[in-house]
């Protein structure tokens, strides 16, 4: 407790001196004895002493120390283009592990406080390491270092630590920046990143292709490498299948480099089952960027014709008959593909026409495909992927799928504990097994009428095709068709344990299609559906699989090449040019120039949904010009992203998306994959420049730290600061319990007052 007297010491002085003169005159004059006693006096006196002890302003104090206060570091990163930069991993990728590793380690057993910001055109506070993305174009240090003070909020760091592969600007207030930090006492230390020497960077900067190239045909591919680092160095060019990285060379090249362009020429054989070819150059020790060491390409136009993927279980040729029905159509093309080995653990698929290849491996090569029939495959034989591969290119890419029984399809191949499950009209829980029984299939009446079904265009010679359908030998077991499916034709007579069953039915799914048929369409049993639906022949069996494969293919965007694109160049700077030219063909696939055509440039990956069914015509699009005595359009698009995208690599891939459109209803729409090269200085300079952070550090009074250890030494050098001193004064009279005692003085003096001078008065009256 302390004292904050209000008025001067002599001012309490007199106030004591008049208290005590009062009691004196107070006791001189009381009219009884009693009431002049000293001790009456002295408590009437005491609360009077007690209040002006209250003016001299007693002050109760107390202090509360705060816990230590954790040492503030700030961490600023540098997210420029070459950050990306790196041989193993990406300069990048580094400085996060570096982050990540360092601050878990110190904050386990030494608390601090960090802020991390990022850098590149301008400055940014990010809340964690998946914020930090090298995209900026530019290293902006000195901006940095002026803004970053700013950004603190008074709550002033120990020191801050930068990490940059050197790769700034010589700005000429660098140095008096960093010599500002050292007056605030806030020294900067830097961190380069710990990766092997860059050397320099090879880059495929450009790439033509001969405009329309048919299959065998020899085709002349012309390339630029563009070297830094590594003149003289002998590398080999080649050109490789895209879908298969592990597979021979098609051609190759060997090229010496030298700092600077390097033209080349491939010769090719043009091969249509490659739908895409890759042209690379081997990745160097010491090289910056690998991912512009190869470039896709797509050297053939792709076929307008539907195409079919027709996988059959049954052995020897029993793909044979199916096959040739839809390829009767020429506009129609099937790839067949056998079982090698129906109970392996693993059973392979096999195309006939290409062995080494079965079921696509990729996403992209299933995406080509209209329709895919699976009679008779074992699950065993695809990976978990390429089923959900199958899912989404029938729901979102308008795919057709069909499923033909045998052994191993429906139930009985354990296909309802698969996500094809929801593609099948069929219902197949509680069936595993299949039923060697001869029946006759019934189409509906209001059936007849579905385009599966129309063998002919007269209703009464259409009816009578059906009827003719001959019977068959076994089936699987089918429990019904799901509520929303449609069904097609069932059993006419009932058939054991089951009775009337389904045995055709179709319905959609998602964009796409799907049809289902519970028996088998070869010489098992369907032998005679495949060889004597017909006129002495099995002319209905054909035209029925042709309408299946048709009506399955109506919402594929792989059947709907339309447009054939093509550009003068598969490699572009930003703000080239890009020269479109384009074939457009109407239902019949004849030649057209009736549709108004249009182009836009799509940077991300095109996902399912792309190109996009459109109602009205998009503004951000240009008109290609239609050429009627050529029978084609033509045009050019500037070469650039759209301002919302960062690019994060040298080589991007962007997509040239062609739309056709009858009045304002898209009709078609086609895609082709470019690539955009970024010309930045980030990308020209990649070797590492620590001279001007060597400068920073000296003149903030940090220093250079090589290594994590470095970094952690660093960091728990730091003590924490002592709490702060927090001191609460509150004045003694703001105590209730003061007043309660001073009131109860009063109120005592009061009554012993009242109480003698009653007394007295009963004595007078006595007497």
């Amino acid at each position: 407790m302390h004292w904050q007297p209000l008025y001067w010491t002599a001012t309490y002085w007199i106030l004591v001196a008049a208290i005590i003169a009062l009691l004196i005159a107070a006791r001189r004059i009381a009219i009884s004895e009693k009431t002049a006693k000293w001790w009456l006096l002295a408590l009437r006196g005491g609360v009077l002493l007690g209040l002006v002890v209250l003016l001299i302003n007693p002050i109760d104090r107390r202090e509360t120390i705060l816990p230590p206060r954790p040492p503030a570091v700030s961490l600023l990163v540098d997210c420029s283009q070459s950050m990306t930069l790196g041989v193993e991993r990406s300069r990048m990728d580094d400085v996060k592990q570096t982050i990540d590793k360092v601050t878990r380690k110190v904050q386990s057993t030494h608390p601090m406080k960090f802020s991390m910001y990022r850098f590149g055109r301008h400055l940014a506070k990010v809340p964690n390491l998946t914020a930090l993305n090298a995209n900026d174009d530019a290293s902006l240090l000195g901006d940095a270092l002026e803004r970053l003070p700013s950004r603190l909020a008074g709550d002033q760091p120990r020191a801050v630590v930068l990490f940059s592969d050197g790769a700034v600007p010589t700005e000429p207030q660098l140095q008096t920046l960093s010599s500002a930090y050292r007056d605030l006492n806030v020294p900067i230390h830097v961190v380069l990143p710990q990766q092997q020497e860059i050397l320099g960077d090879i880059a495929i900067t450009q790439l033509a292709i001969p405009p329309r190239v048919a299959s065998g045909d020899e085709a002349t591919v012309r390339a630029v490498i563009d070297s830094r680092g590594f003149d003289g160095q002998r590398v080999v060019v080649s050109i490789r299948p895209a879908d298969r990285p592990n597979a021979a060379a098609l051609t190759t090249l060997p090229i010496m480099l030298h700092d600077g362009p390097t033209p080349c020429e491939l010769v090719v054989t043009a091969d249509s089952s490659m739908s895409q070819l890759e042209l690379q150059i081997p990745v160097l020790q010491g090289e910056a960027v690998g991912s512009n060491n190869r470039i896709p390409f797509r050297l053939i136009d792709r076929d307008p014709r539907l195409k079919v993927l027709y996988m059959e279980g049954n052995p020897g040729k029993a793909y044979e008959a199916l096959q040739d029905a839809v390829q009767e159509d020429p506009d129609i093309e099937c790839v067949s593909i056998v079982v090698d080995n129906v109970h392996a653990s693993r059973p392979r698929l096999k195309q006939v026409d290409h062995p080494s290849r079965g079921y696509p491996a990729t996403r992209t090569e299933l995406f080509g495909f209209d329709v895919v029939i699976c009679s008779d495959i074992p699950r065993r034989a695809f990976t978990q992927e390429q089923i959900d591969w199958t899912v989404e290119w029938v729901g979102k890419r308008g795919g057709g799928f069909a499923m033909v029984g045998g052994i191993q399809s429906f139930g009985s191949g354990r296909w309802d504990r698969t996500e094809w499950e929801q593609l099948i009209p069929f219902d197949m829980a509680g069936h595993r097994d299949h039923l060697a029984q001869r029946f006759e299939v019934e189409v509906p009446v209001d059936a007849e009428s579905h385009p599966i079904w129309r063998l002919f265009d007269d209703p009464k010679q259409n009816h009578a095709a059906i009827q003719a359908m001959p019977q068959f030998t076994g089936t699987n077991l089918i429990s019904r068709v799901k509520p929303a499916a449609t069904l097609l034709g069932h059993t006419r007579n009932p058939l054991l344990r089951v009775g009337i069953m389904p045995v055709f039915a179709c319905q959609t799914y998602g964009r796409g299609r799907t049809f289902a048929m519970s028996t088998d369409t070869t010489e098992a049993w369907g032998q005679y559906f495949e060889s004597q639906w017909g006129v002495g022949d099995n002319r209905y069996y054909r035209k029925f699989w042709r309408n299946v494969a048709r009506w399955l293919a109506e919402n594929s965007q792989a059947s709907q090449r339309r447009l054939l694109v093509r550009c003068d160049r598969v490699i572009y700077s930003q703000n080239d040019p890009i020269q479109v030219v384009v074939e457009a063909f109407d239902k019949q696939l004849n030649p057209t120039t009736d549709y108004r055509l249009t182009v836009r440039l799509q940077a991300d990956e095109l996902t399912s949904s792309d190109p996009p069914a459109l109602s009205t015509i998009p503004s951000d699009v240009i008109d290609l010009q239609p050429d009627v005595s050529l029978q084609r359009y033509s045009g050019s698009i500037q070469a650039e992203l759209p301002s919302s995208d960062k690019s994060s690599s040298p080589m991007q891939t962007i997509h040239l998306v062609v739309t056709a459109w009858l009045a304002d209803k898209q009709v078609a729409s086609e895609s082709i994959e470019l690539q955009l090269l970024h010309q930045s200085e980030e990308w020209l300079k990649p070797q590492s420049q620590p001279e001007t952070l060597q400068l920073v550090a000296e003149s903030s009074g940090g220093s250079i730290l090589t290594s994590d250890d470095d970094l952690m030494r660093l960091l728990r050098s730091y003590d924490s600061a002592p709490g702060e001193r927090l001191i609460h004064t509150v004045p003694l009279w703001d105590r209730p319990w003061i007043w309660v005692g001073l009131l109860s003085g009063l109120v005592v003096d009061w009554v012993l007052r009242r109480r003698h001078a009653a007394t007295d008065h009963k004595v007078i009256l006595n007497h």
